[in-house]
């Protein structure tokens, strides 16, 4: 019983983590109204060497568009896609952690807004090609499968010694007399 209580923290608490690392990438929507003559702005907290991927729909106005930039936790322009229409994709990978901001702008718009739809991914570095959030949740699987296999191996030698204590001792054989 006392094995079950310990197994089990550590066999949820891994669980957990492949299943969050499993949802890392999953696509994120963001919807934002850019009114004319404005400017609107998503921030995106990101670690150094992650990937935001992103693809952008613009409806409104005649020419469904607005500027599009990315800027660095400096403050840098780090990607400048000019004005879009109708949408586009993008990505590009953090050089350092902080705060990276998406701009959508509509200043030159006197009287359409626009609805900007995001969707994104944002993905840990890769590994040798490998996404890290997969070769993390690959990791996970054969831990919680090597913490199975412990388990049972210790079951199966506690059920072997606790037979061997339990069973009666062998017959003794009859003592003949001697003639």
């Amino acid at each position: 019983m006392k094995n079950k209580l310990i197994l089990s923290p550590g066999i949820t608490t891994i669980l957990v983590l492949v299943v969050s690392f499993s949802f890392a990438n999953a696509s994120q929507v963001e919807s934002v109204t850019v009114n004319p003559m404005q400017q609107q702005m998503l921030t995106f907290n990101l670690s150094s060497a992650q990937r935001f991927t992103g693809s952008l729909s613009i409806s409104g106005g005649s020419g469904n568009d607005v500027n599009f930039w990315v800027t660095d936790p400096q403050g840098t322009t780090i990607l400048n896609q000019g004005r879009v229409s109708q949408g586009t994709t993008f990505e590009f990978t953090a050089e350092s952690s902080g705060a990276y901001t998406l701009h959508f702008d509509n200043s030159f718009s006197l009287l359409s807004s626009k609805v900007v739809v995001l969707t994104y991914d944002v993905s840990l570095p890769t590994v040798g090609g490998i996404d890290l959030g997969l070769l993390l949740t690959i990791i996970g699987v054969i831990v919680i499968l090597l913490f199975v296999i412990v388990a049972l191996a210790v079951a199966l030698n506690r059920r072997k010694k606790a037979s061997k204590t339990n069973q009666p001792p062998p017959p003794s054989s009859p003592s003949q007399p001697l003639p």
